[in-house]
């Protein structure tokens, strides 16, 4: 076994009711690492989760926690803290009786045991709360406290499924800091599965992306962003979404939107099949310009179809072409709906797509995992 390695999935699969949920799933986890799982509803992360914590019995393949079988791994107790959406709190335990249980049981000191929930309870913003039992409190408060069951144990694998989903979202950022600062502080290792891309980017040493029950990609999040391997993943990470258009390879070899050339790099257009004649064009919205005079010949002519102003920036969505709509960035806040105006691409940040496999025709691993 490779020491580094502390969770590892191999070919797993997950068949309910003759439905495959996870498909042939090999996924390696390194000891200490922050592991975001990340995906739309129903894609199989919290089946996976459940599956390393063996609440969930795979139909196939292995599963090794520390070298050892998931199956016969006795010491799970003591391996794992767990946050699951369903609470699982003890109904007859107050919120601080329930956070002290696994400490009283591992024997923590009285003192230690105080200061560490005190610090939880402040952090969450249960203090008040702390005497009362599951009971009397809200949905989003005892999501709060079982996560904070979770932080509380210092054990050497965190397993946390959707565990801000129901906070209130000032409370959200201060956990997801402190979840953070937990793992800076015990080098724990964390699989965190989240559908909010803002989470996953923001604590996720790697995040793995995932749809219909396969791993579409697992990498650093500057990399799963800058350098998607495929069109969902370029799709489901970056808020605003990134724009996606259809190009067409020209006879000279160039790379065109509505006749305007977008891609005329030599390097980047042999890499190029030259069968092709049609391909996905992306492009995130920050990569953009907006002017309102043509800049150069790949200037596409536009206009300011809607503007949404967010404060510190604004959103332009641009009627491009043939009713192409694409939205572009900007911090100038002197644009007016149904202006005319010119959108440039940043021809090094376009990522270019096979039109029938819809993968990253220029990806390479050498530029991330």
């Amino acid at each position: 076994m490779d020491t580094n390695k502390i969770i590892q999935l191999k070919g797993v699969t997950k068949i309910f009711k003759k439905t495959t949920i996870i498909n042939s799933m090999n996924l390696e986890v390194n000891e200490g690492e922050f592991l975001v799982l990340l995906g739309p509803s129903g894609c199989g992360k919290s089946t996976t989760l459940r599956m390393m914590a063996g609440l969930e019995k795979a139909s196939g393949g292995e599963i090794l926690i520390n070298g050892k079988s998931a199956d016969k791994n006795n010491d799970f107790e003591n391996s794992f803290a767990m946050v699951f959406q369903d609470y699982a709190l003890y109904p007859n335990m107050t919120v601080y009786q329930n956070l002290e249980y696994a400490l009283k049981v591992h024997k923590v000191p009285k003192n230690e045991r105080e200061n560490r929930l005190n610090k939880i309870l402040d952090t969450l913003n249960l203090l008040d709360y702390k005497d009362r039992l599951p009971g009397e409190l809200s949905g989003g408060q005892k999501q709060r406290v079982a996560l904070g069951r979770g932080m509380a144990k210092k054990s050497n694998i965190f397993l946390l499924d959707e565990p801000l989903s129901n906070i209130d979202v000032q409370l959200r950022e201060k956990a997801r800091d402190e979840i953070q600062s937990m793992h800076d502080e015990r080098h724990q290792t964390i699989v965190y599965v989240t559908h909010d891309q803002l989470e996953a980017m923001s604590l996720g040493d790697r995040i793995a992306i995932m749809n219909d029950g396969i791993i579409q990609m697992i990498d650093a999040p500057d990399n799963i962003y800058n350098n998607p391997v495929n069109l969902f993943v370029a799709e489901f990470v970056g808020v605003p979404q990134i724009n996606i258009l259809t190009g067409s390879i020209h006879h000279n070899g160039s790379v065109y939107f509505d006749n305007y050339s977008l891609i005329s790099n030599e390097m980047r257009l042999k890499k190029i099949q030259q069968t092709e004649t049609k391909l996905y064009l992306g492009i995130r919205p920050e990569n953009v310009n907006v002017t309102k005079s043509a800049t150069g010949n790949n200037s596409l002519p536009a206009t300011i179809d809607k503007i949404v102003d967010y404060g510190r920036y604004q959103e332009l969505v641009l009627k491009v072409g043939e009713n192409q709509l694409i939205k572009a960035i900007t911090t100038n806040n002197d644009f007016k709906e149904r202006a005319s105006v010119y959108a440039t691409f940043v021809e090094s940040r376009i990522i270019l797509f096979n039109y029938v496999t819809k993968q990253n025709i220029e990806y390479s691993k050498d530029n991330g995992q």
